[in-house]
C-alpha cells in the first residue's frame, strides 16, 4: 500500500494554514494512512477475467435465458461482446428489445458493474423478471473500451477514440450526416455498437455511466481501484452535456427516477432541477441564462437518428440503484415536484453545478423576488465549485462573487485553506482546514466561471443569497451545516434549514443581505452520517471469484501497482514488498497464455503470494507485449518481446532495489505454462546485460539465484518435442506463423517443415538449449501430470503442451552440467521440496 501513502496524505495535509504544520514521524503518517483506509476501504475492481468467466458462467447456469457472443474487437485485441437475456421458450415476434450498453466503460467502472448487476437481476427468479424475460430481448454491452477498463482509465482507445462521443483526433468518427463510420479502423467499438443497433433495431437503448478514476492523475491513480464511500450525484435519463441524449418523453425519465427513489437512491434531473431552458442557436446569445447542456450527436443516438430508438444515460454510483431505476425504465411512471421548502413556483434557482444550486434569499415572496431579481442577471458571473469526489456522508458547495475569491480557489487542495483565509478570516481557515483534512477529496472541482482569464466579480449583493445542497439519504444523523467553517443555526433567515423531498435531504442555506453585502466568498460544507448502508462494487458470482482467486488478489493487493517499464501499456509489473529492515530477496512471476492472453493478475491462482511475504520475500508480477503485438510490429520472430520484455522487467526492478529494498544478488523467478517457459529462459540464457549501454537499466544483469515453474515448456525446438511427447503441437505461433484465421495446433507442421531454416531461432528462444555449468537451481513442477499420461518417452498426452515429459527431457542435460533440477509432479520421486513455494523460499533465504 506504500504506492497509496502519497494520496491518503496528501489528503490529510490539505489546505494547511500559514503557520507551517508540525512534523510529523513516519509512524504517525503511517497510523493516519491506516485510519483512511479503515474509513474509506477500496472496492474490488473487475477483471477481464472475471468479466469474460461470469459470461460463460451465466450462459451454463441460464442456458434457457442467456446468451453471448463475439460483436467485434478492440485496437488491441480485446473481445467485445453482446450478451442477450431473454426466455427462449417465448417466440421474439412479440417482444420488445431493449439494448443496455456502457459506452464509458473505461475509467466509468460503475456503468459496467452496474450493467452485471441488471443482468444478475434479469436472470433471476423474482416474477418481475420472468415476465420481462418473457415480454422482452434486453441486449447487453457492459464493455464497450476493454482497453479503457481494465487497463488505461482514460475515456479514449489506443485509436485516440472515445466510444461515447465517437470523438476522435480527426474530429467525429460517426459522421452525423451520413450516419457511416470515417475510420472503421481506428473505432471498432463504435463499429460494434452500430452492428447490435442495426441487427436489433432495438426500441429503447440505455446507456449507463457512473464514478471511476478519470479524474485522476496518473499519479494519483494508485491500486486504480475506487474506495468505499467514493460516490456521485445520480443523474437519469440523459447526459450533463448534452441535453438531445434523452427520451422525448419526460415521464419515461422519471419512471426510472420514481424506481430509484423507492430503493433509497434519489437523482439529479439536469436543467428542470436547476430551472433552466435549454440552449440553441438563436439563444445562445444568453448562454449565460441557459442550460449548459448543447444539442451534440453522440455514438448512442445512432440508433435514434437511424430507427426512432427512444435512447436515455444514466449515472450511477451504486449499482442497487442503477438496478432499480432500469426496472423503472421497464415498467414506466411518473414524477411531480416536491422539493421547495416555500410554497409557489420552482423558480428560486439561479445556478447549478452538479445538483447544488445558488438560490434567492427571502422570508417572503416578495424577498425572494428581489433576490432573483438581483442574482439572475449577475450569476453567470458566479463562480461554482465542489470538493471531488463526491462522497457519501460529506457534501460541499463553493461560491465566489469576486475575481479574487476565484482565484483564491484556484490550485492544490493542500494549501486551499491559506489561500481563502483572507476571504473567510484565519479562525474560520482553520475551520475549513479541518474538514478538507477529514475527508478523502483529492481537489476542487471549479465551474468554468471560476477559471476565465478575465473573471468578472459582482457587485456587492443588497437582497441576500442562498445555497441548497441535497443529500442522498432520508436520515442524516448528526447534520453539521458551516458556512465558512462556521456552524449555523438552523434558521430560515440566517442559517439552514433541512427537510426531506423528492428522496434527499434538502439543505437550504440563507444568508441575509446584511451578511452577503460584506461577502465574496461562501464555502458551505455539510457533515452527515447516513443511517442506510450502501456499498459499491458488484461482484461476480462466487463460483467465479473462487476460481479466479479474485477475493484473495483484492485482499492482498500490491504495494506498487502497475509500475511501467516500458512505454506500451502491457509492459508493467505489481510489486509486492515484503516487511523487512533489511533488504528482501524478490520472486518475478510471469504469467501465462501462450504469450498472447491473461493478465500479470492471475499470480494468485498459481502462487502463495502471501506464503512468500511471510517468509521475507518480495514479489513481482509482470505483464509483457503479447505474440500479436509483435507481429503488428513486423518483429520476427514475435516471441523475442515476451522474453525480452521479462527481461527488462527484471533489469529494472534491479535497477530500483535500493529504492524498494531489494537485495539483487537474491532474486528467483516464477511462471506457469509460457511464462514458465520465459522464466526458464531468463535463468538458463547468458546475462543479458548490456554493460556499454547508455541507459542504466539495460546495464543491470539478468541471472537469477533459482527458477521455479509450472506446466512449462523447456523446448520450442518441434523435433525434440514430438520425440519426447508425440502429438505435440506447441511452439509455431513464437516463430509467427499462426496466420490470421488459424489455430495454435495449425501453426504447429509449418514450424515442423521449417525446423533446419528456422534452428537458430528455436536455439535460441529454447531455455534447454542454454542449459550449462553454474545455472541457478531448478524446480519443474507439473501439477495436472496424473491426468495428462504417463512419463514415458513418447507415450501419449492429453495436454502435449503442459506435459511433465517437458521437464523429463531436461533432467539428463541438467545431471551432465552439475545443475540442480527437481522434477516434481502427483505420483513421481520424492523431491526434496514439496512445492515451488518452498523451494524459492529455501534457496532465496538461504545464506
Amino acid at each position: 500500500m506504500k504506492r497509496l501513502l502519497p494520496l491518503f496524505v496528501g489528503i490529510l495535509m490539505t489546505g494547511a494554514s500559514q503557520a507551517a504544520p508540525p512534523s510529523t514521524s513516519p509512524k504517525e503518517e503511517k497510523s493516519s494512512e491506516s485510519a483512511m483506509q479503515a474509513q474509506y476501504p477500496l472496492v474490488p475492481r473487475l477483471t477481464q477475467d472475471e468479466y469474460e468467466a461470469t459470461l460463460r458462467h451465466w450462459r451454463t447456469k441460464y442456458p434457457k435465458t442467456f446468451t453471448f457472443q463475439k460483436r467485434g474487437e478492440s485496437p488491441e485485441g480485446f473481445a467485445i461482446y453482446l450478451a442477450k437475456v431473454t426466455d427462449t421458450a417465448v417466440s421474439d415476434a412479440d417482444k420488445q428489445v431493449c439494448l443496455v450498453t456502457a459506452l464509458h466503460s473505461g475509467p466509468e467502472h460503475s456503468g459496467t458493474t452496474a450493467s452485471f448487476a441488471l443482468m444478475e437481476w434479469l436472470l433471476g427468479d423474482s416474477p418481475e423478471a420472468a415476465e420481462t424475460r418473457r415480454r422482452q430481448v434486453v441486449l447487453f454491452m457492459p464493455v464497450i473500451n476493454p482497453m479503457a477498463l481494465f487497463h488505461t482509465d482514460r475515456f479514449r482507445n489506443s485509436k485516440g477514440v472515445d466510444p461515447y462521443t465517437s470523438v476522435g483526433p480527426l474530429g467525429k468518427a460517426l459522421d452525423a450526416r451520413s450516419l457511416m463510420l470515417k475510420n472503421p479502423e481506428a473505432a471498432p467499438e463504435v463499429a460494434a455498437v452500430l452492428s447490435v443497433i442495426d441487427e436489433y433495431q432495438p426500441e429503447v437503448h440505455a446507456d449507463l455511466h457512473g464514478i471511476g478514476l478519470q479524474e485522476y492523475s496518473p499519479e494519483q491513480l494508485g491500486q486504480r481501484r475506487l474506495y468505499q464511500g467514493q460516490m456521485m450525484t445520480e443523474v437519469t435519463g440523459s447526459a450533463y452535456s448534452n441535453y438531445t441524449l434523452r427520451p422525448w418523453d419526460w415521464r419515461v425519465t422519471e419512471a426510472m427516477i420514481a424506481a430509484g427513489r423507492e430503493a433509497g437512491f434519489p437523482s439529479d434531473r439536469f436543467e428542470a432541477d436547476a430551472q433552466r431552458s435549454l440552449t440553441g442557436p438563436e439563444v445562445a446569445v444568453q448562454a449565460g441564462r441557459l442550460w449548459s447542456g448543447q444539442p451534440l450527436f453522440y455514438t448512442s443516438q445512432y440508433g435514434y437518428f437511424k430507427y426512432h430508438t427512444m435512447i436515455l444515460a444514466l449515472e450511477t454510483a451504486w449499482e442497487e440503484s442503477a438496478v432499480a431505476r432500469m426496472r423503472g425504465l421497464l415498467q414506466l411512471g411518473n414524477m411531480t415536484w416536491e422539493d421547495e421548502r416555500a410554497p409557489g413556483y420552482p423558480v428560486g434557482r439561479m445556478k447549478s453545478l452538479i445538483g447544488r444550486f445558488i438560490t434567492t434569499w427571502g422570508r417572503n415572496a416578495a424577498e425572494r423576488r428581489a433576490s432573483r431579481a438581483e442574482l439572475w442577471p449577475a450569476q453567470e458571473h458566479a463562480g461554482m465549485g465542489l470538493l471531488y469526489p463526491e462522497t457519501w456522508g460529506r457534501a460541499t458547495l463553493v461560491c465566489a462573487t469576486s475575481r479574487d475569491a476565484k482565484q483564491a480557489l484556484q490550485g492544490d487542495l493542500k494549501t486551499l485553506a491559506t489561500r481563502i483565509a483572507p476571504f473567510t478570516g484565519e479562525e474560520q481557515a482553520v475551520a475549513l482546514n479541518t474538514f478538507f483534512a477529514n475527508g478523502p477529496e483529492i481537489k476542487v472541482a471549479l465551474d468554468t466561471t471560476m477559471t476565465k482569464p478575465n473573471a468578472e466579480s459582482i457587485p456587492a449583493l443588497k437582497h441576500g443569497i442562498g445555497f441548497r445542497l441535497r443529500l442522498p439519504t432520508l436520515k442524516p444523523g448528526k447534520l453539521d451545516v458551516r458556512l465558512n467553517g462556521m456552524a449555523l443555526p438552523e434558521s430560515r433567515e440566517d442559517g439552514y434549514e433541512a427537510w426531506t423531498a423528492d428522496g434527499w435531504t434538502q439543505v437550504q442555506v440563507h444568508v441575509p443581505p446584511a451578511k452577503a453585502a460584506a461577502m465574496s466568498l461562501y464555502f458551505v460544507t455539510c457533515a452527515y452520517q447516513p443511517a442506510e448502508k450502501r456499498v459499491i462494487g458488484w461482484l461476480p458470482p462466487a463460483e467465479v471469484r473462487a476460481s479466479l482467486k479474485s477475493d484473495v488478489a483484492h485482499a492482498l493487493l500490491p504495494t506498487h501497482a502497475e509500475v511501467p517499464y516500458g512505454p506500451h501499456f502491457r509492459q508493467t509489473l505489481d510489486l509486492w514488498l515484503a516487511r523487512s529492515e533489511k533488504p528482501t530477496p524478490l520472486v518475478v512471476y510471469i504469467h501465462g497464455g501462450g504469450w498472447n492472453a491473461d493478465d500479470k493478475s492471475d499470480i494468485h491462482r498459481h502462487l502463495d503470494v502471501k506464503r512468500l511475504l511471510d517468509a521475507g520475500i518480495s514479489t513481482a508480477s509482470v505483464n509483457y507485449r503479447f505474440i500479436r503485438d509483435a507481429q503488428s510490429a513486423s518483429v520476427h520472430p514475435p516471441v523475442q518481446w515476451p522474453l525480452q520484455d521479462a527481461a527488462r522487467a527484471l533489469q529494472l526492478l534491479r535497477h530500483r532495489a535500493g529504492e524498494w529494498g531489494l537485495d539483487p544478488e537474491r532474486i528467483g523467478a516464477t511462471g506457469v505454462s509460457a511464462g514458465g517457459c520465459t522464466a526458464l529462459w531468463l535463468g538458463l540464457h547468458d546475462d543479458l546485460a548490456k554493460a556499454d549501454a547508455s541507459d542504466p537499466i539495460a546495464r543491470k544483469s539478468t541471472r537469477l539465484s533459482a527458477v521455479a515453474v509450472k506446466a512449462a515448456q523447456t523446448t520450442l525446438d518441434p523435433q525434440l518435442m514430438l520425440e519426447w511427447i508425440p502429438g505435440s503441437n506447441y511452439g509455431g505461433h513464437a516463430f509467427g506463423l499462426q496466420k490470421p484465421g488459424m489455430s495454435r495446433p495449425d501453426a504447429f507442421p509449418p514450424l515442423l517443415a521449417a525446423r533446419a531454416e528456422l534452428q537458430p531461432l528455436i536455439d535460441e528462444y529454447s531455455p534447454l538449449h542454454h542449459l550449462s555449468a553454474g545455472d541457478p537451481p531448478l524446480l519443474l513442477y507439473y501439477p495436472r501430470q496424473a491426468q495428462i499420461g504417463s512419463m514415458k518417452k513418447g507415450s501419449a498426452q492429453s495436454d502435449p503442451a503442459h506435459s511433465a515429459l517437458f521437464g523429463a527431457l531436461m533432467e539428463d542435460p541438467a545431471k551432465a552440467t552439475g545443475v540442480s533440477l527437481q522434477l516434481l509432479y502427483p505420483g513421481g520421486p520424492v523431491t526434496e521440496d514439496d512445492s515451488m513455494e518452498s523451494f524459492l523460499i529455501r534457496h532465496l533465504t538461504a545464506r
